[in-house]
This record gives structure tokens, C-alpha cells and sequence, in this order.
């Protein structure tokens, strides 16, 4: 049985979200697989790139802060997301960088026509250990109410 529903949650509440990092095997390990670009697998060209040096792909930060954020909401009882709110990238995740992912419940809403059910939308901002934004974006999901 799920611990909290959509009826539980507050406009503004924080997610508690663990920290994101990622090794430079694991930088390059993802995106051999999924986003081969240069300034992610090849260090000698990301050297020269414009980031001077690895970086993670976008991808895999939003996976990992998808995760995270997943992980805080606990056994809640999610129907089904509806959408990723665009993305925001002000600046690279480069290896061994320590994330901290902010994330809050906002555009509270609970569905007219099947009251069993309402939206929500988990926004966050990944910060690197510098303070400096890594990303943001947010995603909207279907929660079930209680019965």
C-alpha cells in the first residue's frame, strides 16, 4: 500500500533527494552506449573541445536525477508521467562532480473529470559543488488521490 498520495502532497514541499555523481568510467561507459560524442568518450578531443576536458552527457544527468528524485517520493502511488518540462544545461557535469539535486511539488491539480486521480509537477535544479547550475527542468505526473 502506497504511504502517500496525491491528496497528501503541498504546493512547494521538498523532495528529500540524495546526491548525483558520476566517475569518468562511468561518464564515458554511458555515453559510449547512449550519446557518443567526443567531449564525452574521448579525452584527448575533450581536451580540446570548448569544455576542455570529459563531460557527462545531458542524459545521463537527467537519469540520474530522475532517480533521485523517484527515490524521494517513496511509495507513492504514480499512475503515469505526462511530460519532461524543457531542460535547462547552464553548465557542463564534468567527472567526480557532487550534485545536489533541489527538487519541490508545484501546479497542484486534481483531475475534474476523474476525481480518483490529480497532477504534479516535481521541478529541480541540479547544483555542482560550486554552486554553480548543472540543470533544470522539471516532470509533470498523474498521482493517484486516496479512495
Amino acid at each position: 500500500m502506497a504511504s502517500r498520495y496525491w491528496d497528501d502532497l503541498s504546493e512547494g514541499e521538498r523532495l528529500d533527494c540524495r546526491p548525483v555523481s558520476f566517475t569518468l568510467h562511468e561518464i564515458i561507459e554511458f555515453a559510449e552506449k547512449f550519446d557518443p560524442q567526443v567531449f564525452h568518450v574521448d579525452q584527448e578531443a575533450a581536451a580540446a573541445s570548448r569544455f576542455g576536458g570529459i563531460i557527462a552527457s545531458s542524459l545521463q544527468t537527467l537519469s540520474a536525477c530522475t532517480r533521485v528524485i523517484v527515490d524521494a517520493m517513496g511509495e507513492m502511488p504514480i499512475l503515469s508521467g505526462l511530460h519532461i518540462e524543457q531542460v535547462l544545461l547552464p553548465n557542463p557535469v564534468r567527472p567526480d562532480d557532487l550534485l545536489a539535486v533541489e527538487a519541490f511539488w508545484t501546479d497542484l491539480r486534481r483531475s475534474s473529470s476523474k476525481p480518483d486521480r490529480g497532477m504534479a509537477t516535481a521541478r529541480f535544479k541540479a547544483v555542482n559543488q560550486k554552486g554553480e547550475t548543472v540543470m533544470e527542468s522539471g516532470f509533470r505526473y498523474m498521482i493517484a488521490c486516496r479512495d
